[in-house]
């Protein structure tokens, strides 16, 4: 597969869509609400994109749950992170989500959700809620049952934003944030070193921060935070995304060409360009036409449909709970 992804404008291909589909630096595909109507629609959308690539491609979507969940409307509606670890019954009901979340995505089709984050405590205003918790040890266990969850279900989990974005207020989907701290590895990166020594993740997607007393380039294009921080001192062997080069926080890296090249060199082995059209082709011009064979590692298995599964003893309990849950948080939070 090749080393981009990128997104689709709505629910149906259009003619230049197919063109950019089939072109060999283009190695997945990430979908927003705007690209669902309901599972039929989905699922056609699905099978007219592998069709038109004639190749494999990693399909992925933002379902973690919350304010972030892209399909709704005829699935099952998950709770935010935090939910989780302020339950009662928590760790068990994080494993029950992660499966959930899971099973019903792998029965569309779908290849991966990004999800867990894994960052800590809940004043940065790109995370809030979708945090766990604000204490490493908290995190490493609910994002672990999580991860259990997805693994059983047979998805692979994605962790973000590593090092860890919780340390900052401000959105990096508005501009660059800079964290000042200079002990981020004995604190929210050790959530990652955990998980990672204990072969919980699979892919990895580093945060649009700069972290200044470390190094001057935010980790999603810093060679000293992929190379040598993720991959050599933790000993981190799967697949490295980079967040959405079209993001703010990513304009310190350059045009979205210079973007995209970038992060490649500096340790991604997939970028993401979404919501720009114009940028998404510029990259693709300035990418390498380069294979990358471990994203091969993601691709689901097969797995039942959509409707074989809600007729499974184990949807119907897994559904009933995490409803449970998402009833419980929404009386106590509104």
């Amino acid at each position: 597969m090749g080393p981009l992804m990128l997104d689709v404008s709505s629910y149906e291909l259009d003619a230049e869509e197919r063109e950019i589909i089939q072109h060999p630096t283009v190695g997945g595909i990430i979908f927003f609400a705007r690209n669902y109507d309901n599972r039929d629609q989905l699922r056609a959308l699905i099978k007219d994109i592998r069709q038109t690539a004639k190749r494999p491609l990693i399909i992925g979507v933002d379902q973690e749950g919350g304010r972030v969940q892209r399909f709704r409307e005829q699935f099952s509606i998950l709770p935010p992170a935090r939910a989780f670890a302020e339950s009662d019954n928590g760790l068990a009901l994080a494993t029950t989500g992660g499966w959930l979340m899971a099973a019903e995505l792998l029965a569309m089709d779908i290849d991966i959700s990004f999800a867990p984050v894994l960052d800590l405590g809940f004043d940065c205003k790109a995370i809030g809620n979708r945090a766990f918790s604000d204490k490493p040890s908290d995190v490493i266990r609910y994002a672990s049952a999580f991860i259990d969850g997805m693994t059983t279900a047979g998805m692979a989990a994605t962790g973000k934003h590593f090092p860890g974005h919780g340390g900052v207020i401000a959105d990096s989907h508005l501009e660059t944030p800079y964290d000042s701290r200079d002990n981020i590895k004995q604190h929210d990166m050790t959530v990652f070193a955990d998980l990672i020594s204990n072969n919980k993740l699979q892919g990895i997607m580093p945060a649009h921060v700069v972290f200044d007393a470390y190094d001057e380039r935010p980790a999603s294009g810093s060679e000293y935070w992929l190379k040598q921080v993720l991959r050599h001192d933790l000993g981190f062997n799967g697949v490295i995304f980079s967040d959405d080069l079209n993001m703010k926080g990513a304009d310190v890296l350059g045009n979205y060409s210079e973007r995209a090249v970038a992060a490649q060199q500096s340790g991604c082995d997939m970028v993401m360009l979404c919501n720009n059209r114009e940028g998404a082709v510029q990259a693709l011009d300035g990418l390498p036409q380069t294979q990358v064979t471990i994203l091969n590692s993601l691709l689901k298995k097969t797995t039942p449909e959509f409707n074989e599964l809600m007729q499974t003893r184990e949807w119907k309990q897994a559904q009933q709970s995490i409803s449970h849950l998402v009833d419980t948080w929404n009386n106590k939070n509104n």
